[in-house]
């Protein structure tokens, strides 16, 4: 059973066609790299997974069922989303890295959370720190640390580590492959670098204006395509 498929998808904004006609199934378990030109749909897409936005035609299936029909607090616990700009609510670090917890209706795990801290290096008392005293770099780690703790179906990760540099890159590229492996989640994850998708990809999803260009096994892709293409 496919876990997501989009049917025939259509988005429209401001007399402007974003998506056109765009169809694919996923199954439970993929590792979907999804690349393409700025401005081919990629962001647009996972906001439409995510029940952000709704298609102008066509349809999203969760489980074959249409993502209309779930509650969007409901969906979004199921399809995780993280932005290329994170986004922490509150005032603290803890509060992010609590909430997860309280949405699941569980006690929290401070050894679950200090171990996520510990996996991409930082310490402790990070977790007593204020939102704004942290850099961009540590923002986005609480933000994916937040994410994983609600262990959703699916993490759709928008260009996660663009502002990062390759150390910080590395380090949150094991920390995604170690959790998938270990959470059993699909994986979505929009990316400009081609060594990225290599690295972490089973598979391509590739856009341009609007369309599918190509979705395949990620291995076909970069033997056609090369590595020129983001």
């Amino acid at each position: 059973m496919n876990i997501l498929e989009c049917q025939h998808i259509s988005f429209v904004r401001n007399q402007q066609t974003i998506l056109q006609d765009v169809s694919f199934e996923i199954q439970a378990g993929d590792c979907i790299g999804v690349m393409g030109p700025s401005g081919s749909g990629k962001s647009s897409l996972f906001r439409l997974l995510n029940l952000l936005m709704s298609p102008t035609q066509g349809k999203i299936l969760y489980y074959e069922k249409n993502i209309r029909d779930y509650i969007p607090t409901e969906l979004r616990r199921k399809v995780g989303y993280v932005l290329q700009k994170p986004y922490l609510f509150g005032t603290t670090v803890q509060e992010n890295l609590l909430y997860p917890y309280q949405l699941l209706g569980q006690k929290p795990d401070l050894g679950e959370i200090k171990s996520y801290l510990s996996q991409v290096q930082l310490p402790e008392n990070t977790l007593e720190k204020k939102n704004t005293a942290l850099s961009g770099g540590e923002q986005q780690r609480i933000a994916l640390i937040r994410s994983l703790l609600i262990k959703p179906s699916i993490l759709l990760l928008d260009e996660v580590t663009a502002a990062l540099d390759e150390e910080n890159t590395l380090l949150l590229e094991k920390l995604i492959t170690d959790e998938q492996n270990r959470q059993s989640f699909t994986l979505l994850f929009i990316t400009h670098n081609p060594k990225q998708a290599q690295r972490l990809a089973h598979k391509i999803l590739y856009l341009e204006g609007g369309r599918i260009g190509s979705y395949g096994m990620s291995t076909d892709f970069f033997s056609t395509k090369g590595e020129s293409h983001e």
